[in-house]
């Protein structure tokens, strides 16, 4: 016997209606039974219990917007794009934090505040860097991260953005906040070192090695135990592998000041593919153990 995990009890004389046509068509498992009186709204992956029930919360509230039924059922992967935005906070501030560093690199005054972002400290003379032992020795671990948040360019931070919007909302939501903030945090680092040791210079910076971190995590995961909110198309899985090659290629740095941080791309992407797969393997033994005889 499959066990069943209540999400929200609810009055008897709720219209449901409209959310269970939703849910349905967009196959998440999930079922509304009545128990003491009550409707009672349930699933079976843990994973679901945290985003389904926000959901249910602003569709009782008026706060969402379900589709109408015909254009639900035209839409084949459930995507995160009906959520409200204040439901995926960490994204929206990861975002915002990128743009400040883009303006830091864009004025006089940001650019001395942008040193700060980089991933090595300046020496005293100012003209060169410390290492990187001595970056950390000082205490300066926050510098691991903080590059990624630096960008170059409005392309740059709009290309970075608005696949974090896409793709890090379904970790946020899948995931939830505390874990999501954790592969934040273990991705940036995996891309911003492997940059570094590639080229020896920290001059570079951007959330790229995360946007890939995701696409890896989301690739693998799904396919060692589906979830609806990781269903990214084969599509856009094949064009950001397709732009990591050709930009390994040096014919986008022809285009752009600068040039592409590729090993924050692959360092980025390995990360992303190591940490799907063990999330994969953890929720495929969770789902076995949900199963009683």
């Amino acid at each position: 016997m499959l066990n069943w995990i209540a999400v929200r009890h609810l009055p008897l004389d709720q219209d449901l209606s409209e959310l269970t046509r939703f849910l349905e068509h967009r196959g998440l498992p999930f079922r509304v039974s009545e128990e003491d009186g009550q409707q009672v709204v349930a699933v079976q992956d843990p994973q679901l219990v945290e985003p389904l029930g926000q959901l249910v919360d602003g569709f009782l509230r008026g706060e969402v917007q379900l589709p109408a039924e015909d254009s639900a059922m035209e839409q084949t992967e459930p995507q995160p794009r009906g959520i409200p935005f204040w439901m995926t906070p960490i994204t929206l501030v990861l975002i915002l934090l990128s743009g400040v560093g883009a303006l830091l690199i864009y004025t006089e005054t940001g650019q001395v505040w942008a040193m700060w972002f980089l991933l090595l400290d300046v020496a005293p003379d100012l003209r060169s860097f410390m290492s990187l032992n001595e970056t950390l020795a000082g205490g300066q671990v926050w510098r691991l991260v903080t590059p990624a948040f630096l960008h170059f360019g409005l392309f740059h931070f709009l290309f970075n953005s608005l696949w974090m919007w896409d793709f890090g909302r379904r970790l946020e939501l899948g995931l939830g906040k505390g874990w999501y903030v954790l592969f934040f945090v273990i991705t940036a680092i995996a891309a911003n070192l492997t940059q570094y040791f590639w080229e020896a210079s920290p001059w570079f910076g951007g959330m790229s090695g995360v946007v890939y971190a995701l696409l890896g995590f989301l690739w693998i995961r799904q396919q060692l135990a589906p979830h609806p909110l990781f269903a990214v198309p084969a599509s856009i899985i094949g064009f950001m592998l397709f732009w990591l090659v050709l930009c390994m290629t040096g014919i986008v740095d022809q285009f752009i000041d600068g040039s592409v941080a590729n090993a924050a791309h692959l360092g980025g992407l390995i990360a992303g593919m190591i940490l799907g797969a063990v999330s994969g393997i953890l929720a495929r033994g969770k789902r076995t153990d949900s199963i009683t005889l």
